[in-house]
């Protein structure tokens, strides 16, 4: 029914609950939604070595869905303010976490936001993070101490849904069967991640303008003629945002509150659980470049890793070797092999430019330290000040853009010196309170 599902995922949501779901699912909100969030990573994608010869190129079947068959967390059981006397292994659920990775492990797993930027880094910082990845890391010489959580209940949410959609997505009599059915696989975990803010537009007479601009956090304003104009409200703001507004600015500030079906720890454990499958392939020295849900090596993976069953790999290029290759930084290498036909096939991913766009060569001079200056067509402007779309040709330049140092051809990891900060105001708050209490505790023993 398209005038109640406006979104493919939302069909895919709508399917899950009307056919495999026998539980009610919490949904959270406020100060738990925000904490957890900050633990809520996308794909796990790093480069080890710029230069390779000989590489083969895998590829997960369905990796998000394969993590979705894992425990997920349902029910919050209890919040910890102090975590200090808790045991990683009995706990389940989301914690923030002080982080530490000695500077000789040369391949970083825990993937951590460092300036607004995702990165895998050594050295010492704060985060927060679902429990079954810090289990892994620790169990590849991570050390943490625990702060404050909440721990969840397990549950089984996905098993029937995505075995189901496997089993269709495998015995697919048309492309476009399978290609519904990998939708139906691949974006059911996502819809759970949505942000509870919303954007609301009305239209309004311009002489009421007024009136919302006073009770409500007005996004924009989009003026249609003299009488009227579209305004877009922001609705489900954090509560403590609204409180301190009105207690700064002394106005009558409103949050209109519209329930959203979200509950991002099952999104951030699905998300989590995908980078500790990929953790395996990011530790073997054989590995150039891993994304989200591929890696190239140097060397053939072993008989059972490689199939067509849920969670193994498949050689993307069918037996073909990449001659040659080269990863200069995250979503940016380029490679060529040869077809059966003998023919020479280039291949390329730089971010900001259509796939394929770029020839081997460019790629190489790219590795020199050059920059290119490319036109890139058909690119869409959109603009909510006047509602409307634009094609465009712009010019852009491209180079290499990463953060390592590369010593021998390997990439050497960022190492963080201090306690990182990209944290909520809140979360830093509780951090640091926590750690006065504790250099005081200790103080007063002392006197004692």
């Amino acid at each position: 029914d398209i005038t109640s599902i406006v979104s493919t995922s939302s069909l895919s949501l709508k399917i899950f609950r009307s056919h495999f779901l026998k539980v009610n699912i919490p949904i959270i909100i406020g100060w738990i939604d925000n904490f957890i969030r900050q633990g809520y990573f996308g794909g796990s994608t790093d480069y080890y070595k710029a230069y390779g010869v000989n590489i083969h190129h895998y590829d997960v079947n369905s990796l998000y869905p394969s993590g979705m068959l894992n425990p997920m967390p349902h029910e919050i059981i209890r919040e910890y303010k102090d975590m200090s006397n808790i045991k990683l292994d009995n706990f389940f659920g989301f914690c923030l976490a002080e982080i530490f990775c000695p500077k000789d492990i040369v391949r970083p797993l825990l993937i951590h936001k460092y300036n607004y930027k995702s990165i895998h880094p050594t050295g010492k910082w704060i985060g927060v993070y679902f429990s079954e990845e810090l289990k892994a890391v620790v169990s590849h010489g991570y050390k943490l101490k625990l702060i404050r959580g909440y721990e969840f209940s397990k549950i089984d949410l996905f098993t029937n849904y995505v075995n189901h959609f496997h089993e269709k997505k495998k015995n697919a009599k048309s492309p476009a069967e399978r290609l519904i059915a990998k939708m139906h696989l691949n974006q059911l975990y996502g819809i759970f991640g949505r942000k509870l803010d919303l954007i609301e537009s009305k239209n309004v007479y311009n002489k009421d303008l007024h009136q919302f601009l006073n009770t409500r956090i007005v996004k924009n304003i989009i003026h249609i003629n003299d009488q009227i104009s579209t305004i877009l409200l922001i609705n489900n703001i954090n509560t403590d945002i609204i409180r301190q507004l009105k207690l700064d600015l002394e106005i009558n500030l409103e949050n209109k509150l519209s329930v959203v079906k979200s509950n991002v720890a099952i999104a951030a454990a699905v998300t989590s659980y995908a980078r500790i499958h990929m953790m395996k392939y990011k530790l073997d020295d054989s590995i150039y470049y891993t994304d989200t849900d591929s890696c190239f090596t140097d060397k053939p993976l072993a008989e059972f890793e490689v199939g067509n069953e849920l969670g193994l790999m498949k050689d993307e290029l069918n037996g073909k070797i990449i001659e040659e290759a080269y990863f200069l930084g995250i979503k940016q290498y380029g490679y060529y092999y040869y077809d059966e036909e003998n023919k020479r096939i280039e291949k390329s991913v730089f971010a900001g430019v259509t796939r394929n766009s770029l020839s081997f060569q460019e790629i190489r001079e790219i590795s020199k330290g050059k920059s290119l200056k490319k036109d890139i067509q058909n690119r869409f402007f959109k603009s909510f000040n006047n509602l409307d779309v634009r094609i465009k040709t712009t010019k852009l330049t491209i180079k290499q853009n990463n953060e390592k140092n590369l010593i021998n051809n390997n990439y050497i990891p960022k190492h963080i010196k201090d306690l990182n900060h990209d944290l909520d105001n809140r979360t830093l708050f509780n951090y640091l309170k926590n750690k006065v209490l504790s250099i005081l505790k200790k103080f007063y023993k002392l006197l004692d």
